[in-house]
């Protein structure tokens, strides 16, 4: 591996002295070399010294899946100043809080907002400004490695909502573990089609602009013809989906799709586990493209990476670790153990991709994160005998029946291949006799009416008996985030309000 930059910035300016004429950044409206990205950065940051924003201060910008988004990021970097994206669709009041949280006075956006006594910077007008030609260019110097590049919230499906506060210096260590976990070429083009609030889809930016290659934006598959023109125009040799957007893909036609076999490098998903049938679905479509699953969290990045096309029909496996990762196993008292995959211990991670903290949230951060620069997670897993890691579920999911740990992923990957099943979500109950068991929610097919005694027989003839839940319950749909992880929380609390 290179000797490491200190930060995103630096590399950029390097590719920009090195290879001035290389596409970086792009989307349906067009893109800008290194060079002409540089010098928006520059432009822009001057723009944004003069509407006030100087080193330490928190920005707030309203992610658009387009250059602009992206220089007004880099520009608020290189002034030493940490953004705080936030997904488009945002309501203002939202806003308003977590400006309030974070003490933020600065908020980009492409819209008016009204969200209080704030400077309300149109990003359109910071674009123009960074493009024009006579605009003196910020001339600092590049921000301190140690200093908070960007406060992450995430969505709070498992609990509240928290600011992740990651460094200059982490997303180094962070790009270069993406990188390395899908051998990222210094010539690739990447189609990052999710949004630019996500962890997911800024680190595989970062990565591209650490790297020297390029990426281009779209808003996910809203407009076939749009996402198969970039493929065509760009020339994209890799692509980032979340299952979800996946779907939408699949289902608009797999033919049209896997006629790209012969373009692509590699197929990268991240933020929720895809299921074992749609990866040999992709394996039939894609049989000379790399195909990839990471496991990772905002906190720390991607830590672990499946190349599901080398490793066919490894359920529960979510790979080998990245280059800077460092895998323990831990009890509930984050002390090392011994595990096997009877006696699974939590996943826990060191390496210098890990967060700096919660914002604002000493106690969360001492749970989490400890003085040795561990983070540790609620997932129950195991290193198998191939030198690969297994992943059991989140601890509070997973359901112990009598000691034996059952993932609430198995059960229902076999119930979605059901014809009256459209979806279906698995939590554990209490069970007189082994404690717990599983409880399905299942949202059913159209035009199909649930029978749960001829679920329950399918269910048999593939599953161990033990698996087949004891209780069923029809949901009109089954809540999800944007990226397709089922929101369990929810649905226990839908459990326990009718007891």
């Amino acid at each position: 591996m290179r000797e490491r930059a200190s930060s995103i910035l630096e590399a950029i300016a390097a590719h920009a002295q090195h290879s001035p004429e290389k596409p970086a950044i792009g989307d349906k409206s067009g893109s800008f070399t290194y060079a002409q990205l540089w010098d928006g950065i520059r432009c822009g940051a001057g723009y944004l010294h003069e509407c006030g924003i100087k080193a330490g201060d928190c920005v707030v910008i309203r992610a658009l899946q387009k250059a602009e988004y992206m220089t007004a990021v880099f520009s608020v970097h290189l002034l030493g100043g940490c953004v705080c994206p936030v997904e488009k669709g945002i309501r203002d009041d939202r806003i308003a809080e977590i400006m309030d949280f974070m003490g933020a006075e600065y908020y980009i956006t492409d819209k008016e907002a009204a969200i209080g006594e704030i400077c309300n910077i149109r990003l359109k007008e910071f674009f123009l400004a960074a493009q024009d030609p006579d605009r003196t260019a910020w001339e600092g110097p590049f921000p301190d490695p140690e200093a908070v590049s960007e406060i992450i919230f995430t969505t709070g499906t498992t609990g509240k909502s928290k600011g992740i506060e990651v460094t200059f210096d982490c997303n180094t260590y962070i790009a270069e573990n993406v990188i390395d976990s899908v051998s990222m070429s210094e010539n690739e083009v990447e189609l990052i089609t999710t949004p630019l609030s996500h962890s997911l889809a800024i680190r595989r930016t970062y990565a591209a602009m650490y790297l020297g290659s390029t990426v281009i934006f779209t808003d996910g598959f809203k407009f076939a013809n749009s996402f198969y023109r970039l493929l065509d125009s760009f020339h994209v040799s890799a692509i980032t989906f979340v299952p979800a957007i996946l779907e939408q893909v699949l289902a608009f036609g797999e033919e049209q799709f896997a006629a790209y076999d012969g373009q692509l490098n590699y197929i990268q998903l991240g933020s929720a586990n895809l299921s074992e049938d749609n990866k040999a679905r992709l394996r039939r479509m894609f049989p000379n493209v790399r195909l990839y699953n990471t496991y990772g969290a905002t906190e720390s990045g991607c830590t672990l990476i499946l190349e599901f096309s080398k490793y066919p029909d490894k359920p529960k496996c979510i790979g080998r670790k990245t280059v800077h990762t460092e895998v323990l196993f831990v009890d509930d008292g984050h002390r090392p153990i011994e595990v096997s995959p009877s006696n699974p211990g939590l996943l826990a991670f060191r390496g210098g991709m890990n967060m700096k903290g919660y914002h604002r949230e000493p106690e969360i951060t001492a749970q989490v994160l400890d003085e040795n620069g561990i983070v540790y997670t609620n997932d129950l897993g195991y290193p198998g005998e191939d030198g690969l890691v297994y992943l059991i579920g989140r601890q509070g999911d997973v359901i112990n029946m009598g000691g034996i740990k059952i993932a609430p992923t198995e059960i229902e990957e076999v119930a979605m291949r059901h014809p009256m099943v459209a979806d279906c979500a698995c939590i554990p109950v209490e069970d007189a006799i082994t404690g717990e068991a599983p409880k399905m929610f299942v949202q059913p097919a159209p035009g199909t009416e649930f029978d749960p005694v001829v679920l329950s027989r399918y269910l048999l003839e593939k599953l161990e008996a033990l698996k087949v839940p004891k209780q069923y319950e029809v949901i009109d749909k089954i809540p999800r985030t944007f990226n397709g992880k089922i929101i369990r929380k929810d649905l226990k609390n839908l459990d326990r309000r009718q007891k």
